[in-house]
């Protein structure tokens, strides 16, 4: 029996590569032209095992009867960490995710979150601490020994004494036990150290545990700022890096947008280049910057999660430079082909909303980690839970803020309120939003049936699973050939109907009891599914048999 042609893991590299040989004259342009597809024997997009999903349309052909819904993530009823009255927790409680890992060693789901040890606003403070969990929703904070001590308390859950504007991601290379863990890192106390007018310091620590970090990298020549997120990119050999482009680090750029960097190291880094910017959309309000953005990648789907600055009409000065630090934080959703070039999801409105009055998260909802945690057919979300916005209401601001009538009376107003009905000591949280697996957007009948019919395919696997939400209706699935007729075997006649309980988040398609679909390797094959009162999410080819 012959093999399937396998897709290429550096798929997106292998083009990249062609594309600049060709361009430079290093190739001769071939009869795809003006086409550069990767150069497979078969002649058909590779999708291998790859889950597919539906938040765009790459994989979809026509939708007939059927619409595309967004899932829009539920508010897990409690934070996944919250103050606790721990010492180190007292005096600012401000937690942020620098980076989440399913460790595969223990299997153990590990946070690595900034916290400050002085109640001020510019982060020269704060801490790196430790939690985990076994399930991504209840988490907790060890306290050991072999951790950092604070003041006279020797069992803490402190990994890090000089952290911000951080980045942790698990090493690809596992080459090196000492460098499991990586983290790119803006140290505070050490940068305040430096000469006046030095480059912004941006050092690299690697942990053979996550618990003790050793540097590997005093320095990096293009240096990072304000909350990389950061990922492995399989697909081009790289890490890739997002994080804000903004007044931060130049007052040209009065907006804060998304930038990225890739590396091939995790020390050194390309020129950060802006990929994503409120500027570019017209169905956004102009008053809308983009804070940070995380990233984490299915199959060749890029998905981002932007933090949305919506910035008050107050404006900061210094040097003759305006920009605005006076905002409350939404969350967007965005996807990606390449990782640089982004479609917003869902139109203008946000994908997720700060709650309301007295919520948890009414002020905040920002800061969203890289990757993905899944658990039992649930996917979790940590994101930054504060109750009160950003703003210079409640203290001094460092620049004053203009207009100054407008600004001292919306000030007033505060301190009126607040001696009317005082805010609660704040308390800031990491919550957490819950998705079903692969559950970002879902193909549904606009009434009772419908038919979805994907493009043409090849395929790696011998067997073919779908996420759907069959506890109502049914699902039927059949392969066609070029002429749109099934392959013989392959008809929704002899498709076993899909059902089951609303639990079961994957079903293994059978024609007649058989699922072998090892005779279609290397034929382009196109789905066409049948959708009975039923929620389509994604599906993938898996290998269930050995040779």
């Amino acid at each position: 029996m012959s093999t399937p042609e396998p897709k290429s893991r550096t798929e997106q590299l292998d083009i990249n590569q062609k594309t600049e040989a060709i361009f430079s004259g290093g190739r001769p342009v071939d009869r795809d032209y003006p086409y550069i597809p990767p150069d497979y024997k078969v002649h058909f997009p590779h999708i291998g095992t790859d889950r597919q999903l539906f938040l765009d349309n790459f994989i979809l052909d026509h939708l007939n009867g059927v619409k595309r819904e967004l899932c829009a993530p539920q508010k897990a009823p409690e934070p996944l960490l919250y103050f606790t009255d721990l010492p180190w927790e007292r005096v600012q409680f401000n937690p942020g995710t620098a980076g989440v890992v399913h460790d595969p060693d223990d299997g153990l789901f590990k946070m690595w979150y900034w916290q400050g040890l002085a109640n001020e606003p510019f982060n020269t403070s704060q801490v790196l601490c430790y939690a985990e969990s076994n399930d991504a929703l209840h988490w907790e904070k060890p306290l050991r020994d072999d951790c950092l001590p604070f003041q006279e308390h020797t069992a803490t859950n402190i990994v890090h004494p000089d952290i911000s504007q951080s980045g942790l991601a698990l090493n690809h290379d596992r080459s090196d036990p000492e460098r499991k863990y990586l983290l790119v890192n803006w140290p505070p106390k050490t940068a305040a150290k430096r000469a006046p007018g030095s480059p912004r310091l941006s050092s690299v620590d690697a942990s053979p545990d996550g618990i003790h970090w050793h540097n590997i990298s005093e320095e990096s020549p293009l240096p990072h700022h304000h909350e990389q997120k950061i990922i492995w990119d399989e697909g081009i050999q790289r890490y890739i890096g997002y994080s804000q482009y903004s007044h931060h680090q130049n007052f040209l750029y009065r907006k804060r947008q998304i930038g990225r960097q890739e590396s091939a190291d995790f020390i050194n880094w390309s020129p950060k280049e802006v990929v994503l910017s409120a500027d570019w959309d017209a169905n956004l309000p102009p008053d809308l910057e983009m804070h940070d953005m995380s990233v984490r990648k299915v199959g060749e789907l890029y998905i981002g999660i932007t933090s949305e600055f919506m910035a008050e009409p107050f404006w900061q000065e210094r040097e003759g430079h305006n920009w605005r630090d006076q905002a409350f934080s939404r969350l967007g959703l965005y996807t990606s082909r390449d990782g640089k070039r982004w479609q917003r999801v869902g139109g203008p409105e946000p994908w997720v909303d700060t709650g309301s009055p007295g919520d948890q998260d009414y002020g905040f909802a920002c800061f969203t980690p890289a990757g993905e945690l899944v658990h039992n057919g649930n996917l979790v979300i940590p994101y930054s839970a504060n109750p009160q916005k950003q703003s210079w209401l409640n203290q001094g601001s460092p620049t004053p803020s203009y207009p100054p009538e407008e600004f001292d009376r919306r000030r007033q107003a505060w301190q009126a309120r607040q001696s009317l009905r005082p805010d609660p000591e704040p308390k800031r949280a990491v919550g957490g939003l819950i998705l079903r697996e692969d559950g970002w957007a879902k193909l549904v009948p606009e009434y009772e049936t419908g038919q979805v019919y994907t493009k043409q395919f090849v395929f790696e696997g011998d067997t073919l699973r779908v996420n759907a939400d069959c506890s109502y209706g049914y699902l039927q699935v059949e392969l066609l050939d070029p002429t749109l007729t099934p392959y013989e075997g392959f008809s929704a006649e002899l498709c076993d109907p899909l059902i089951g309980e609303r639990d079961q988040i994957w079903h293994t398609v059978r024609w007649q009891g058989k699922s072998d679909l090892r005779s279609l390797w290397n034929k382009p094959v196109r789905i066409r599914f049948t959708l009975c009162e039923v929620s389509l999410f994604a599906f993938k080819f898996f290998v269930s048999m050995s040779e």
